[in-house]
């Protein structure tokens, strides 16, 4: 018995190269489109601790913690 490739692939026949990456394109993240700055400052071992605990105790890292709190800065 031959078996001969039919042609066929797997996948969704009904999503299109260009469609999945339309799809791709609108999921992405607009702040990835802007510029990155570093900031990168030294406290004293204490406020660290107490900036730790705080971001802790809302399941957030330390980034995720000052992030949140500069969106909530008033806009200029």
């Amino acid at each position: 018995m031959s078996t001969k490739f039919s042609g066929m692939s797997t996948g969704r026949p009904s999503v299109t190269n260009a469609a999945k990456a339309k799809l791709l394109d609108s999921l992405k993240d607009d702040t990835s489109k802007e510029v990155s700055r570093r900031v990168n400052f030294e406290v004293p071992e204490s406020k660290h601790t107490k900036l730790k605990i705080n971001a802790a105790r809302n399941g957030q890292s330390i980034k995720e913690f000052l992030t949140d709190y500069i969106d909530s800065l008033p806009n200029e």
